[in-house]
């Protein structure tokens, strides 16, 4: 079988991603927090929009791609016949998204052996498109970004993000109690994807989170790694169930500090 050309899989994910963004947008108006379900928590909603977001990107890739994988944060699931899986978070950020904030996406990865190829989130509100293929550099609408190099951690505006669970953000809490007297300043925007893509075009210096799920950064990880962050994370790490990304210097900085407060945590 023959191995896609990395930007036909761009373009595709491009697309899609946008028709799912004018999809969001054209529903916004319909949905509210009180007609949504929740998923892990009370207070972590899904929506009929999620929903809908997730199926047009489906049909398309099922439609364009048969036979390759499928991994959607609303359920989709579909073993890889050709060696690529599709990763999608159809509305990253629902929060945001439901009480009318500008800080929501679509974020839609490949994936073969090696991991994430392919990466687009496209944020409806604004326009914006980040993309990035493996070995070819990111971009923000065709601008080639690069992250910042030799921010001290003094001197670092750090994004992150916290669990729906309200034990485990207890426990976050005690993180930020540590970190935030030795950073610039933090930041909660809302949307895992989007905090990757602000460390990718320098909008923030780094983005870490305890618990993710793939879909939440196999797109934006891609992005900030090709813009020339370093992202750590899994087992073994900092942040087991989670990651960091940051310029390679200031991820190390940072990695020890969440190492050595999670050991005061603990």
């Amino acid at each position: 079988m023959s191995t896609p050309d990395p930007r036909d899989l761009l373009g595709l994910a491009t697309r899609l991603a946008h028709a799912a963004g004018a999809e969001l947008l054209s529903r916004q108006d319909e949905v509210s927090l009180e007609s949504a379900q929740t998923k892990s928590s009370g207070t972590d909603p899904v929506s009929a929009a999620d929903r809908a977001s997730e199926q047009l990107i489906v049909d398309g890739l099922l439609s364009a791609r048969p036979g390759d994988g499928l991994l959607g944060e609303e359920g989709a699931r579909e073993k890889s016949t050709t060696g690529l899986t599709w990763v999608i978070d159809p509305l990253d950020g629902t929060v945001n998204y439901l009480y009318g904030r500008p800080d929501w996406c679509v974020s839609i990865a490949v994936q073969d052996a090696r991991g994430a190829l392919v990466g687009v989130v496209h944020q409806p509100t604004t326009g914006i498109t980040w993309s990035a293929v493996r070995g070819a550099g990111a971009s923000r609408d065709g601008k080639y970004l690069k992250v910042h190099e030799g921010r001290k951690l003094a001197e670092a505006l750090v994004a992150t993000g916290f669990s729906y669970l309200a034990e485990r953000r207890a426990e976050q809490a005690e993180y930020l109690r540590h970190l935030l007297p030795a950073v610039r300043d933090l930041r909660r925007g809302g949307s895992a994807a989007l905090d990757l893509c602000s460390v990718a075009d320098g909008t923030a210096d780094a983005y870490y989170e305890h618990v993710i799920q793939p879909w939440d950064v196999a797109a934006g990880g891609l992005i900030a790694r090709e813009a020339g962050a370093r992202t750590i994370g899994g087992p073994g790490t900092s942040l087991p169930g989670g990651l960091l990304a940051a310029p390679p210097d200031l991820a190390e900085t940072l990695a020890g500090v969440l190492s050595r407060t999670r050991r005061r945590v603990a």
